[in-house]
């Protein structure tokens, strides 16, 4: 069952706190059998796409909306849902005439005001602008900049936080402040990613673009909100929306509103790969500042030798006819000869200077992936380890649900230490330095399936090794290449009926390509291009777990060696996945025998 990472926490309190009824085991409860009905009263944006809106009959509609009534159906409340504009219902509910609002940001201005759920959903802030906009860099050029906000939205209070802009105008709307910016009427627009992307393309405007500008400070968790001391309330909408998280009807509302989730986009996974992501440029940065500036010094340098010797042409010229020619030429002569040694050296001693600058990168990089991998699993092992204290220690207080709960824990923490050990795998790959030799092709992949392959799958598998050429790579990589293909033969064919593992090898003029191919579940033709890239994955966890990084490590590697990868497959009809590498220094038979692997 898949589950969002960052709702682990949550659950685990519930669970050591024994919190509320949802945590306590009642999920099956209904709401016609609890014994205290509510009706209240709640409100939301209609523009606020696709969290908050109306739909084409004026009804209140969205993800928040449709999980706030969730929420409250599994805490046996019944909900008026009207809409107005976010300073008014906001208001209203300060004042008592709402209960509650679905989407509202958990910010310091407004936990005086309101009481705050456990949050479900965190949003990332940017800075919108009319294309063509160049004078807007970073933080400090929003300065003297005239920035439109919706009226006590988290944006406004953003920005008046921390001084970001001296000239801050309000609007009702996001709607109004985006059609004003595309008047021309102010230099930028504030607000939440996703929904103002949403909202601009609801409106069909297209003369406004996103910047590429960080906003570290405005990340917000968005909460259900009531009225501050209404701890009844905050109870149930809490208690509702655990049940809604636990029994998967968040996941199907979030799958309705934005598709269904691929591991790569689970915040800690992105955050780990944006932080490396963010360190290897940073490095390259660097190295590219670093050599455009040697190069400028050279030029100049290279500028002033050569007007110092033009210099000392001319004083030459001046002499004796006679000598003039001769003198003129040994100058030339031995004036290129010092330029050349000049210019030599000093790029020798440049070059020298890279070399270290880049040799302190790798170290830095791979005193990084120790960080990442240690600073990451500690927490990991803890969530793991008192899990399983929990499972151990309390298990005659739980009922089933609570220890699925820890099961569920346990594999997400399991799960979440496989990917960042293959992500650090894929980052070693890119920089361990390659050790080429001849290598017996077809006893590798042997001594491949003999290590991946149990001994149930080398009875089930037909295993078979086509005659193989000696190629020159470098086996360690080599062999990590053929470890993740079997390893996917063998998952992917694990519930076929049929279980056909073939290896081939056809020689071309300047490569050698191999094949491998299954008779497993197969992929979708159309998303083959998708199979190679970082956490790209066609089938769910649940039927085939894994990371999504096994292919990408094939990819990396193989260019390493000059080579290409592809794939083709049917669906439930198996798949077969190519790779290349240089014919050099390859000597394959032309009588091709082939060798049966297959069980006994």
């Amino acid at each position: 069952m898949k589950r969002d990472i960052r709702l682990v926490p949550v659950l685990l309190i519930c669970l050591l706190a024994n919190a509320g009824p949802a945590c306590a085991g009642d999920t099956d409860i209904s709401a016609r059998e609890r014994p205290h009905a509510r009706v209240i009263t709640a409100a939301a944006e209609p523009d606020y796409p696709p969290f908050s809106m109306v739909n084409e009959n004026g009804d209140p509609a969205g993800f928040a909306v449709e999980l706030f009534h969730a929420a409250a159906r599994a805490a046996g409340l019944t909900v008026r849902m009207r809409v107005g504009i976010w300073s008014r219902i906001m208001t209203d509910l300060v004042e008592g005439r709402l209960d509650a609002l679905p989407l509202v940001g958990r910010t310091p201005e407004r936990e005086p005001l309101f009481d705050f759920t456990m949050p479900y959903l965190s949003l990332h802030g940017a800075v919108f602008v009319r294309r063509g906009t160049r004078d807007i860099h970073s933080l400090d050029d929003l300065k003297k900049m005239e920035i439109a906000v919706m009226k006590d939205d988290n944006a406004e209070e953003l920005l008046r936080r921390y001084a970001i802009s001296e000239r801050i105008v309000t609007t009702h709307t996001f709607e109004e402040a985006f059609r004003q910016l595309a008047e021309g009427r102010h230099d930028a627009v504030v607000t939440q990613r996703i929904m103002g992307l949403n909202l601009l393309r609801s409106m069909g405007i297209d003369s406004i673009q996103v910047l590429d500008l960080q906003l570290p400070r405005f990340r917000q968790d968005f909460c259900f909100a009531v009225r501050k001391g209404d701890q009844a309330l905050l109870d149930r909408l809490n208690e509702g929306l655990s049940i809604v998280i636990a029994n998967d009807t968040y996941e199907d509302i979030r799958s309705n509103w934005f598709g269904p989730r691929h591991e790569s986009r689970d915040q800690m996974k992105r955050l780990v790969r944006t932080v490396i992501i963010i360190a290897v440029l940073i490095f390259i940065m660097a190295g590219g500042i670093t050599i455009l500036l040697l190069r400028r010094e050279v030029r100049r340098r290279t500028g002033e030798l050569r007007y110092l010797k033009n210099q000392l042409e001319l004083t030459v010229a001046e002499r004796t006819e006679e000598l003039r020619q001769k003198v003129t030429k040994l100058d030339r002569s031995k004036q290129a000869m010092l330029y050349m040694v000049e210019d030599l050296n000093f790029t020798t001693k440049a070059l020298k200077e890279e070399r270290r600058k880049l040799q302190d990168s790798n170290n830095e990089l791979e005193a990084f992936s120790y960080s990442v991998s240690h600073d990451l699993r500690a927490p990991l092992r803890a969530i793991d380890g008192y899990s399983r204290f929990l499972e151990e220690d309390y298990a005659d207080r739980m009922d089933s649900e609570g220890q699925r709960f820890i099961e569920t824990i346990r594999a997400s923490a399991n799960q979440m230490d496989r990917l960042i050990s293959d992500l650090l795998n894929l980052s070693r790959t890119s920089r361990k330095e390659m050790s080429l030799m001849a290598v017996d092709m077809a006893a590798l992949i042997r001594s491949m399936y003999n290590e991946v392959a149990d001994d149930k799958e080398k009875r089930s598998f037909d295993f078979t090794v086509a005659s193989m050429p000696r190629v020159h790579c470098d086996p360690n990589l080599i062999k990590q290449v053929w470890r993740n293909l079997i390893e996917n033969a063998l998952k992917y064919s694990s519930k076929s009926e049929k279980k056909e593992i073939f290896i081939d090898a056809v020689p071309k003029k300047k490569e050698i390509v191999f094949s491998i191919r299954d008779s497993g579940q197969g992929f979708d033709e159309r998303y083959k291009d998708k199979l190679f890239g970082v956490f790209q994955r066609l089938h769910g966890d649940e039927d085939f777990p894994g990371t999504g990084v096994g292919l990408a490590i094939v990819k990396r590697i193989v260019h390493r060696h000059g080579g290409r990868v592809w794939a083709s497959g049917k669906v439930n009809e198996g798949a077969t996945f190519f790779f290349t590498l240089p014919r050099d220094t390859t000597d394959f038979e032309s009588k091709r025998e082939v060798t049966n692997e297959s069980n006994e």
